[in-house]
């Protein structure tokens, strides 16, 4: 592996715009560069896997290709760099679903894979921490020097002109206000009956557009900065993602996750934002809402995790973003020695956060109550790199644009002591951030 050095600016979007048309691009950032530490860039792959919605193979048949895939690019870490050539791409909630033995519902985007993983053999590593970057070059593909070529000429010929785009038309939901109501009435049933304890329920919404989703994601990530963005250019659609929430993270057996369940608005009023930060870290509703998750996590961790190894580092910390603030936990464990990235990141999909608990009855509910699939949304972008890193978000605050129409979902965690009416607000206030940035 080669790996070479680039000049680190603190405005890095006028070189990553230079290759942001470039066939199968993606873009991992971290604009908030404090709770996260790199970005990752790469272009041109060289090969991928896909599992469409219609597939009739195996579950078993897919993970023995994805995994039969990643270990033929497996190789020892060169440096510390967290992606070192590998695969990048979603993992659909859908395909959670799949895994769950759930009937498919009609979505809006069918053509999407449930997973969609491109191979790279080269990729820019910016590490924000240190204010250093790194083009690597794995050169397993006789191409690739060549590309290394074109990608260095590219990135220094970096540009800022905006690119057009246009909302036609704000987003409007899919869901009635009054059937969203009565969804949650039925699941407040189930919560009372004792069939599940909590149940995340989402709702979509549209908007169409004219221009290049590129203007829109840059747009979007000044205003929202978060940890775990992404921009993706796949072949039948474009995903933009502004992710707050790590799902897994696995490093020489270390295993990390930190779901987000609580979440109350901002305020331009300091005032008034720190009592709104009181009122949600005092808040017995969303505390209860985060144990729960947390102890769902402990458990999926336990799977796959040396015995008493799982531990909670940090419980219902409040971390303020620039819409929201949420409650956030992180989960640490050390795996079996057995254990891939791949077997950890699928023993614990979907995340917990965004299914409820019980996590295979709250999924149960939600495929009853939901009336469209949630595609990519809620899912994971997820990187595996040759030497046995992962990393991945969950795939909230996330829009999908395919034939200029976007599509975008929100929602929350149903409880026993949930108000329909909070919790119909609490779908808007995540969708600030995104709207606002439009306006």
């Amino acid at each position: 592996m080669i790996v070479d050095s680039l000049d680190y600016t603190d405005d890095l979007i006028p070189h990553y715009q230079s290759l942001s048309a470039l066939p199968g691009f993606v873009l991992l950032e971290s604009g908030d560069k404090q709770r996260g530490r790199y970005d990752i860039l790469a272009a041109y792959p060289y090969d991928t896997f896909k599992v469409l919605r219609n597939t009739s193979l195996p579950l078993n048949d897919v993970f023995d290709e994805l995994q039969s895939r990643l270990s033929m690019i497996a190789c020892k870490g060169y440096s510390e760099l967290p992606f070192q050539g590998g695969a990048i791409g979603y993992i659909a909630y859908d395909f959670g679903e799949m895994l769950a033995g759930l009937p498919s519902r009609p979505h809006h985007c069918n053509d999407m894979p449930l997973i969609d993983m491109q191979f790279y053999d080269w990729a820019i590593v910016v590490d924000h921490h240190l204010k250093c970057i790194h083009l690597l070059s794995v050169n397993s593909k006789d191409e690739t020097a060549a590309i290394v070529l074109e990608i260095r000429a590219r990135w220094e010929a970096k540009t800022t002109r905006k690119n057009v785009f246009k909302l036609n038309e704000t987003f409007m939901p899919l869901l009635h206000k009054d059937d969203y109501r009565e969804a949650f009435d039925s699941i407040y049933a189930i919560l009372k009956a004792g069939r599940a304890y909590q149940v995340n329920y989402t709702q979509p919404f549209l908007a169409h557009h004219s221009g290049d989703t590129w203007e829109l994601y840059k747009r979007i990530r000044l205003k929202n900065p978060v940890p775990y963005a992404a921009y993706m250019r796949r072949q039948e659609g474009h995903i933009l993602s502004f992710s707050p929430e790590r799902f897994i993270s696995m490093e020489k057996g270390r295993v990390v996750t930190s779901p987000i369940k609580g979440t109350v608005k901002r305020s331009a009023n300091v005032k008034i934002d720190n009592q709104l930060q009181t009122l949600l870290k005092t808040s017995s509703k969303n505390r209860a809402e985060n144990v729960m998750i947390v102890d769902l996590l402990r458990n999926d961790l336990s799977k796959i995790s040396k015995p008493g190894s799982v531990q909670v580092t940090s419980l219902c910390e409040v971390q303020s973003f620039k819409a929201v603030h949420h409650l956030v936990s992180h989960i640490e464990a050390q795996s079996l020695d057995t254990v891939t990235a791949l077997n950890a990141f699928l023993a614990c999909f979907p995340g917990g956060s965004i299914t409820g608990a019980p996590k295979r009855e709250a999924m149960h509910v939600i495929n009853e109550h939901e009336p469209f699939a949630r595609g990519v949304y809620c899912g994971s972008i997820a990187y595996f790199s040759a030497h046995g890193r992962v990393d991945s978000n969950i795939a909230i605050r996330t829009i999908t644009a395919k034939e200029e129409t976007l599509y975008l979902s929100a929602g929350g965690g149903i409880v026993i002591d949930s108000q329909w009416e909070d919790e119909y607000s609490e779908c808007f206030t995540k969708l600030t951030a995104i709207v606002n940035a439009l306006s």
